[in-house]
Parts: structure tokens; C-alpha cells; sequence
């Protein structure tokens, strides 16, 4: 076996056992999902079940308004992504097209932002959204996430590998700016701005604090917070939050396969080569 073939087999089983060490964690919730609630208590780490039965499923449709929240995630989640898109692309167009007097100082200022935790602004923005009239409603959890440093970043880097040249024809055969952001910055980044509208969607329908904070209403709660009250001081429930972790992860599973495979990789590493 000569040196190079040793290495390569060296690289595959340290990601085949990377591989196992992060599915281990979904097939254990996969499996506890279909247990009967005495096999999960007396074998907690066998991920087996050893009588498959769907009694987790009945219980957590029984229990929780499972379809008004999911679709509540869904519909939070996906404006989200479709914000995302559209405004830090814009923001992302002025900053690679555009020559203006201190741009790089301001891009450093809107860079700067990504050290500021989330948690901080948290009080300020419920009081803010209180004054507004806009608690239990669908705008604080769905605006904040519509712009952000790190996709403006992420989006930027990709349409600054545009040749200038393109814009430079676009405008001679007499587009406006805006055609020009449409039928040439937006077709050349898609890579940027697909990853951007991916991790929006998965940090929306993710997020478990902002709509636990802005949100009071059952009818107006996502999934993410709903699958958490479903224990009681008198029993612990393991059951039905694992199922309804497992059902919530299907959209997300869904969207990687169908898009990430697409974006992931090429909007994450284009721009890479260009400062």
C-alpha cells in the first residue's frame, strides 16, 4: 500500500466516523420516536425500538395544535428567507457596484455589527415592538431576520467576482440600475444569495427565543416553542417533544436535499479567492 492510497484511507475513515458521531444524535431521535414510552424510560440509550409504534405520533397531534404552528414556522420561516434574499442582495449590489465616499468605512460599521450578540438586543427591540402595537404579531419575529451583516457579507463577496465589464455593458445597451441588479447581479450570485435564503429559513424555523419572547398566543406559537410545552411538573414526557423534533426536522431535511446540494457548497466557498 503505498504512502498516498494509506493517506486517502486515513481521510475517508476519520470522515466516516465524523460522518457516524453526527448522524448518531437523529438516529437516536428517529428510533426514541417510535417507542413505546416504558421502552424509553427503562432503555433510554438504546436507540432501537424493539415494538415499533406510532402511539407518539397519535399522542403529539392530540396534545398540540400541531398543524396551525408548523405552518406558522412555515409561513415565518420562509418570509424570512424570501426578505433575506431580496434586501441584503440589494444592500450586497450597492456595496460591489457602486463607488461612493466613505463605503468602506461604512462597511466595516455594518460588518462590525456580527460581534454584537443577538441576546443583547433583545429588551431594547421588545420594548421598541411593545411602543409599535406589534407583540404577538408576526413582525418582530420576521423583520429582525430580514437583514443582516453576515448575508450582506456572504452576498457581496459573490457579486464582487462579477466582472465589472457586464455592468459596464448592460448600462451601454441602456438598462437602468435596477435591470441591471436583476438580469445581471441577481443571475451571477444565485450561489450567494440560494445560501443566504437556506440558512434564513433554518435560522427562522429554528428559533426557539424570539417567537417564545414576541409570541403569547397558542394559535400564533411555531413549532419550535409548541413542542416544548408539552411536559407538566406531574410527568415528564420524553416521547412527544422527540417526535415532535423529528417531524420538525422533515422541511429541513426536504429543503438540503432538494437545494442545498445546489447552493451549499458553491455559495459557501465562492468569493473565497477574492478579498
Amino acid at each position: 500500500m503505498t504512502g498516498r492510497m494509506f493517506h486517502r484511507l486515513f481521510i475517508y475513515a476519520c470522515l466516516a466516523l465524523m460522518s457516524f458521531l453526527f448522524c448518531v444524535p437523529f438516529l437516536f431521535m428517529v428510533g426514541t420516536s417510535f417507542k413505546k414510552y416504558d421502552d424509553i424510560v427503562r432503555e433510554p440509550l438504546n436507540p432501537l425500538p424493539l415494538a415499533p409504534t406510532l402511539d407518539n405520533f397519535i399522542l403529539l397531534f392530540q396534545k398540540l395544535p400541531f398543524w396551525t404552528q408548523f405552518f406558522n414556522g412555515m409561513f415565518i420561516a420562509a418570509s424570512v428567507a424570501v426578505l433575506a434574499m431580496v434586501l441584503n442582495a440589494l444592500v450586497a449590489f450597492g456595496f460591489s457596484r457602486y463607488d461612493f465616499k466613505f463605503k468602506h468605512v461604512l462597511f466595516t460599521i455594518v460588518i462590525a455589527t456580527i460581534l454584537i450578540p443577538a441576546q443583547m438586543t433583545l429588551v431594547p427591540a421588545f420594548v421598541m415592538f411593545r411602543n409599535w402595537g406589534w407583540l404577538d404579531t408576526f413582525y418582530p419575529v420576521i423583520l429582525p431576520g430580514a437583514v443582516s451583516a453576515i448575508n450582506i457579507f456572504l452576498i457581496r463577496q459573490v457579486m464582487g467576482s462579477v466582472p465589472r465589464e457586464l455592468y459596464e455593458s448592460a448600462r451601454v445597451d441602456g438598462s437602468s440600475e435596477l435591470g441591471t441588479f436583476l438580469r445581471i447581479a441577481v443571475p451571477l450570485s444565485m450561489s450567494g444569495i440560494g445560501i443566504v435564503g437556506l440558512l434564513s429559513f433554518m435560522g427562522s424555523w429554528n428559533d426557539y427565543l424570539g417567537p417564545l419572547i414576541f409570541l403569547t398566543s397558542e394559535h400564533k406559537m411555531t413549532l419550535a416553542v409548541g413542542i416544548t410545552t408539552m411536559n407538566n411538573p406531574y410527568k415528564e414526557d420524553y416521547a412527544s417533544p422527540i417526535t415532535g423534533a423529528c417531524l420538525m426536522a422533515i422541511p429541513v431535511l426536504i429543503l438540503l436535499s432538494v437545494v442545498g446540494q445546489k447552493y451549499f457548497v458553491s455559495g459557501l466557498s465562492a468569493g473565497s479567492v477574492k478579498g
